[in-house]
């Protein structure tokens, strides 16, 4: 029995060594840290006790797959936490301001209002002379107008950060992101006009490449409209920044986003259509038929192609994972491998990791490898299923309405097998799900993802040869891309084209895919052994998704609890109320002036969805200022709210006017409320309004703040918006109600709120300052921190505690922090 265990391992060795690589970068992601003496201490133990207990051959197969999971642990350990050179600007005192030179390791993003410039630096100023730096920083520019590129080498002065993710649950990991670029600072400008080019610095040959990828856009841009432009751009060089946010909206409703990104489609239908004319040209020599294996030698042809193609679409880390995973099978194909696709895919998957670690983590990754999982067994079902019916039907030579047919029932179940495995994880990182999606990708990518990128490479091709002849094909190239913009912009415009869903957890996952896995394979391999074995299996994952179902409806609708969570948005307020029972509410939505980050979308949302919850009751604005109103349209698009509660002032403004727009749309009530309004109950929560008075007075937006106070039997809670000193002396003339044990600081913690007055009424035990961390406001202020401290109450910070959750029973109360690296304060 061992021995033919042992057999099996080593037939499967370097896919059971891929999946050992993933499992380690993945438990690195998740904190699971092994390269340590307890580990490698326990590592010890297990391989001499497996050298003990098992056969030697299964021994040290086990052995080296235990040192692969420790090795793929440290490489991503030592990416998110580097050991980085002495000279690297990380070892500055962050935040600080500082003149560098550094050179533009790639080309720069540019989107309608913002940019982005990749710098390596060179030198640095310092001690009065530049001395030798190092290390990558992200620039983000509001305005970009300058002509960079590729190569340049620039001069500037910046105010130098280390990246900083937002700690509230659901949110995107931008400081990992970005380790695994190599990338550990950041800085921002307003503009570009102070940056000075000095020199050139980079490899001609990618200096060529980009200089022909600008001019294929421009070339695009002179001849078609502004929207069809963009999106050929991006099926083609591989530039997204111009496509308008509503369209990538239909894209991503339509379920078909993933056109739009240079990934394993394009790049797979490159290679086909490469190794289909080379197969065509060099199958035109009678010398070369006799002498070569064709399919070998267009696969080795077609390779250079692929490369030509991935630098041409601007060399992005997940169009060169598609291309390691393209170019793996063709060299499988040379060396008469190609129907090894299980070991040909766990190649590429380690291949990837070892060049990019941390590339598990990525949702291109993640995409590509489950949608070519559920295709492989899935399409294998499929052909023996459709050679039984051939042969059932007696078709010795097949019509062509029957190849048609084929084709059509081929490129269908495609879509439903890519579907069916790519599903959940659209669900998880996009809580949504394309209901149309099918149907969206049978119409959309024959004349967006191949039609449009053969004409437009066809087009870029033609453009160094003849202007005219390449127009006339571009021409062509977009009408094609216009009728698929409109087509997916029509599908992605119907109301029930997709649905938002709540946040799978992770074991959720592995549960669906353990169901999908068991549906697949026993179609697949239909034997016996295996049926017995993977109906348990199924049957147990449907049990678990059960109880899991059971845990969290519990969790979601029958808790007696209150529980406040003080998110982290940055500059700005928000605080999501979960009522006894399900009711939920939403105070303010934090927001940026930025049009390009949405808040709601980026931060409010994804929590939300991450504790299962699908809709908001109550909206509440404070006061209509941005970094308290930015993210509640999206809120009020997606979550259906009865009503939103505000003090009556309205605004100009788009942002103002898009929150506006959705509430009608929707028919959320609105509720305009004051001092007088009766007190409402949540169940067994009381919710007061003591401000703004019901009489208009003259107070400015601030003071003017919607000031709410929730009671949970002995435990009050007091949301006092952005009162200032005046609007504090108001309250005051109601004391008896102000006494809370919760109190979310007035106006962020600023010096012109929190008087003494008003923090010896209210009395809080628990302070939370909602803000962004080293605002330019310089909040909080340091008087303030000392007179909560002197009051003897607990001051928190969303800029360096991260959201902050409390839960109260009615008695007592509990405090839960999302745990944040440590940010040192700013200087006073």
């Amino acid at each position: 029995r061992y021995a033919s265990v042992a057999f099996s391992f080593q037939q499967s060795f370097l896919i059971s060594i891929a999946v050992t690589y993933l499992l380690g970068q993945a438990c690195a992601a998740w904190g699971w840290f092994v390269f340590s003496r307890l580990w490698i201490s326990c590592g010890v133990v297990i391989v001499s006790l497996a050298f003990l207990l098992l056969p030697r051959s299964m021994a040290a197969l086990f052995s080296c797959a235990l040192l692969t999971f420790i090795l793929a642990n440290l490489a991503l350990q030592r990416t998110l936490d580097p050991q980085l050179p002495p000279e690297h600007l990380r070892h500055l005192s962050l935040p600080q301001e500082v003149t560098v030179e550094g050179w533009l390791f790639r080309e720069p993003d540019r989107f309608p209002h913002r940019g982005r410039l990749y710098l390596e630096a060179i030198r640095v100023w310092q001690d009065g002379a530049f001395q030798p730096a190092s290390g990558k920083i992200l620039l983000n520019v509001r305005s970009l107008s300058g002509a960079w590129q590729y190569g340049d080498v620039l001069r500037l002065t910046v105010r130098l950060r280390t990246p900083r993710n937002f700690y509230t649950p659901g949110s995107f990991d931008y400081e990992g992101y970005l380790a695994r670029q190599g990338i550990y600072l950041t800085a921002f400008l307003w503009d570009d006009t102070h940056i000075e080019r000095i020199g050139w610095r980079g490899h001609w040959l990618r200096g060529r490449i980009e200089g022909a990828r600008r001019t294929i856009g421009a070339f695009f841009s002179a001849y078609l409209d502004e929207q069809t432009a963009a999106v050929l751009r991006a099926l083609i060089v591989g530039e997204e920044g111009s496509i308008p946010k509503d369209t990538r909206t239909a894209f991503s409703r339509a379920g078909v986003a993933h056109v739009l990104s240079i990934s394993g489609l394009h790049i797979s239908l490159v290679a086909a259509a490469s190794y289909g004319a080379w197969w065509w040209l060099l199958g035109r020599s009678r010398y070369l038929l006799l002498r070569f294996t064709m399919p070998k030698l267009a696969a080795f042809f077609t390779i250079p192609l692929v490369l030509l193609y991935a630098g041409l679409a601007g060399g992005s880390v997940a169009t060169w994972r598609s291309v390691v995973m393209v170019v793996v099978y063709l060299l499988a194909i040379i060396v008469a491998r190609q129907e090894e696709v299980y070991r040909s895919l766990a190649l590429a998957a380690l291949l990837i990791s070892l060049l990019w670690p941390g590339a598990i983590l990525d949702i291109s990754f993640q995409l590509s490898f489950m949608s070519v999982l559920s295709l492989l067994p899935g399409m294998t079902h499929f052909s023996a299923w459709w050679e039984r019916r051939r042969r059932d039907t007696q078709s010795i030579r097949p019509h062509w309405r029957d190849r048609a047919l084929r084709w059509t029932v081929t490129y269908v179940a495609i879509s439903i097998y890519a579907l069916l495995g790519t599903a959940p994880l659209t669900a998880f990182h996009f809580n949504q799900v394309s209901v149309l999606g099918i149907v969206a990708n049978l119409l959309v990518i024959p004349l967006l993802g191949s039609g449009a990128v053969l004409l437009g490479l066809l087009a870029a091709a033609l453009l160094f040869l003849h202007t005219g002849v390449a127009s006339l094909v571009l021409l062509c190239a977009g009408w094609v891309t216009t009728a698929g913009v409109w087509l997916t912009q029509t599908i992605g415009s119907w109301s029930f084209a997709a649905i938002d869903v709540v946040t799978p957890t992770v074991i959720e996952l592995l549960l669906l895919y353990g169901c999908i896995a068991c549906i697949l394979l026993t179609l697949t391999f239909p034997q016996v052994r295996f049926a017995a074995f993977s109906r348990p299996l199924f049957w147990g994952c449907i049990m678990g998704l059960f109880v899991d179902s059971l845990a969290w409806a519990h969790h979601r609708y029958l808790h007696q609890d209150l529980r406040v969570s003080f998110l982290d948005v940055g500059q700005g307020d928000a605080a999501v109320v979960e009522f006894p029972g399900s009711q939920v509410m939403v105070i303010d939505g934090g927001g940026f002036a930025s049009e390009e980050f949405d808040t709601g979308e980026a931060i409010l949302a994804p929590f939300l969805w991450s504790q299962k919850i699908g809709r908001v009751d109550i909206l509440v604005m404070s006061h209509p200022q941005l970094d308290h109103y930015g993210g509640l349209a999206f809120v009020a698009e997606h979550f259906a709210p009865r009503e939103l509660w505000f003090n009556g002032e309205r605004v100009s403004g788009e942002r103002f006017t898009r929150l506006w727009a959705a509430l009608e749309q929707n028919h959320v009530t609105l509720q305009t409320l004051c001092q007088e309004t009766p007190s409402r109950f949540f169940s067994n929560v009381q919710v007061q309004i003591l401000h703004p008075p019901c009489q208009p007075i003259g107070l400015d937006t601030n003071n003017a703040s919607l000031v709410l106070r929730l009671s949970h039997g002995a435990i009050d809670f007091l949301f006092s918006g952005d009162l200032e000193a005046s609007g504090e002396q108001l309250l005051l003339t109601h004391p008896g109600s102000l006494a809370s044990e919760i109190l979310k600081a007035p106006h962020h913690g600023s010096r012109t709120s929190s008087t003494p007055a008003f923090i010896g009424t209210v009395s809080p035990q628990v302070v939370i300052a909602s803000l962004g961390a080293y605002n330019r406001f310089g909040f909080p202020a340091r008087e303030v921190v000392q007179r909560y401290a002197a009051a003897g109450s607990r001051f928190l910070r969303t800029d360096l505690h991260g959201t902050v959750s409390i839960i109260s029973n009615g008695q007592t109360y509990s405090i839960s922090i999302v745990p944040t690296r440590v940010i040192p304060l700013l200087p006073q």
